[in-house]
């Protein structure tokens, strides 16, 4: 074969969430280039068969003809620009292009599937499993739009849900995502790969087994271990098992580990990020995602220092004030939308008693200090 030139094969965007904030394509998310390819292949392995019903399996060569290549990544959220070699075959595919055929009839069955109709009779059923792991890092509000060109309005849209009616259709039993899940490390061990994890998300809290491939996760795990409700919340990023009614019911590979916030107190800073203008009256602004990440920062660091629930409300200027709250005294700690963070405490019976501090932005850890000294005493 002699590659000739390159040409277009498709269009494809990424977009919505990650997608929108920043330039450039999250490397994570760059491995559903590489489940587009594989499920391309094997649509277009199945349609050779079909039209050639005498032979068993494609002509050698065949997959090696699919070499997909991104040259660059466009804005507009971000659309890889896919491409391929043009080849010489020798007429060994009878001037037929499946894999083209294979795009456009993968975007046809995408389309239906996401405007409520059923997985298209033409669509071949050993290529449904490649389908149903397209798109399996999807987060909520992203997805990836399929057409024939740029100017071509006829997309086709995967997102999360169209993979769940995908596992609905299909009789699936079980769909792999990707996704976080919050809970507690209950259990452990390195030979064989094992984590009890106690998944704290759910209305009533309970076990699932996990694994992890990779050994430098073991020992983020084991900081994290403890007995029960005593092993501090974490958030763990996962490759999970969902059935068909959505609940995760297995995790194959825990990929990352960090602290989580308690439920309650996450719930809390998403009730403050959903608040809009004049919430409160006319004029009243709502938190910002930097006053939000910034409150967040400083209940993690108060965690860390054991220091108990605050109560969590929103001021009118787009700040976010912290309070604790003991027999003796009262802790407040007020998230400014100018940027800047003070914090107070005065004795409840003596209104000269007290104490009065400002802190810079990046010291969430003097933040929590402060506030357990002031709490303790």
């Amino acid at each position: 074969m002699t590659v000739e030139d390159v040409t277009p094969f498709g269009y494809l965007r990424l977009a919505g969430g990650r997608f929108d904030v920043a330039e450039g394509l999250p490397v994570v998310s760059a491995a559903e280039l590489e489940r587009y390819a594989l499920l391309v292949s094997a649509v277009a392995r199945e349609l050779y068969i079909r039209a050639h019903p005498k032979r068993q399996r494609v002509p050698r060569g065949f997959n090696e003809a699919f070499d997909l290549r991104l040259t660059r990544v466009d804005r507009g959220s971000q659309i890889p620009v896919l491409v391929r070699p043009k080849m010489d075959d020798g007429g060994l595919f009878q001037s037929a292009d499946w894999h083209d055929d294979a795009r456009r009839l993968v975007n046809s069955a995408l389309g239906d599937i996401a405007t409520g109709h059923r997985i298209p009779a033409s669509f071949p059923p050993a290529a449904i499993k490649p389908l149903a792991q397209f798109g399996r890092s999807l987060r909520e509000r992203e997805r990836i739009e399929l057409a024939d060109s740029a100017d071509d309005p006829k997309r086709a849209v995967l997102t999360a849900e169209t993979r769940s009616r995908i596992q609905q259709l299909a009789r699936l039993d079980e769909l792999e995502i990707e996704t976080v899940v919050v809970g507690q490390v209950t259990g452990l061990s390195s030979t064989p790969p094992h984590v009890n994890v106690t998944v704290t998300e759910d209305l009533s809290p309970r076990k699932i087994e996990a694994t992890f491939s990779d050994s430098s996760v073991f020992d983020a795990l084991h900081s994290y271990l403890g007995y029960a409700e005593t092993a501090p919340p974490v958030a763990m990023s996962v490759i999970a098992v969902q059935n068909r009614g959505g609940v995760i019911v297995k995790i194959t590979d825990v990929l990352h580990v960090e602290p989580a916030l308690p439920q309650a107190w996450s719930e809390r800073l998403r009730d403050l990020a959903g608040l809009g203008e004049n919430w409160l009256h006319p004029g009243s602004e709502p938190p910002s995602s930097e006053v939000i990440e910034r409150g967040q920062r400083i209940l993690f660091a108060a965690l860390d220092v054991e220091v108990p629930a605050p109560v969590i409300y929103p001021s009118a200027d787009g700040g976010i004030q912290l309070e604790w709250r003991t027999s003796s005294r009262a802790v407040e700690v007020e998230i400014l939308n100018s940027g800047s963070l003070e914090a107070c405490w005065y004795g409840r019976a003596n209104d000269d008693d007290g104490e009065d501090r400002s802190f810079q932005d990046d010291d969430p850890d003097g933040v929590a200090d402060f506030v357990k000294e002031a709490i303790s005493e």
